[in-house]
């Protein structure tokens, strides 16, 4: 984690289009964890705390023509 707290926080943001709620991840997060857009990634509440994981999937194949992912 980045030594300095003042870059460990964020602010939760409105789209304007859609009025969505959204959170930005910083790019150091991005960076240390190998994460870029299209990244799947789960969160969960926990007591006080939001977790963001990876999902991670591994592809397998079933056929000639059928690839399915799987947790």
């Amino acid at each position: 984690m980045k030594k300095n707290p003042a870059e460990n926080f964020t602010t939760i943001e409105v789209d304007p289009i859609t009025g969505e709620y959204y959170v930005t991840i910083p790019q150091w997060i991005l960076d240390e964890y190998g994460w870029y857009e299209g990244t799947e990634v789960n969160m969960e509440v926990d007591g006080n705390c939001i977790i963001i994981t990876e999902i991670k999937r591994d592809w397998l194949r079933i056929d000639n023509d059928v690839w399915y992912w799987c947790n």
